[in-house]
């Protein structure tokens, strides 16, 4: 069984709300479902092209079946919904290298 992630590209219209509506509450929800981050932001620099995101998120759990429960989570579908307003975002699972 292979690891999974989940790449996070946002753009944050509102920090504050944003913080306080989705922030401040996924860690709690991704390590439910035994996920690391290992990306939460942070700074970045542009290499080749512009990034057009404020933000980059990159999430390990444990096997693709634990980042779609966690994704499928109706909780964390609420804070989805919640923070909606607040960002523009897209979001993928990938499958870890087996090599």
């Amino acid at each position: 069984m292979s690891k999974a992630y989940v790449l996070a590209n946002v753009r944050v219209k509102d920090p504050a709300r944003y913080k306080s509506s989705y922030q401040d509450h996924v860690g709690a929800l991704v390590q439910k479902y035994h996920g690391t981050f290992l990306v939460r932001g942070g700074t970045k620099t542009d290499m080749e092209n512009s990034f057009p995101y404020d933000r980059l998120i990159v999430i390990e759990f444990p096997s693709r079946q634990h980042a779609e429960d966690w994704y499928n989570d109706h909780d964390y579908q609420q804070l989805v919904t919640n923070a909606a307003p607040f960002i523009e975002r897209t979001l993928v699972i990938i499958d870890g290298f087996t090599g």
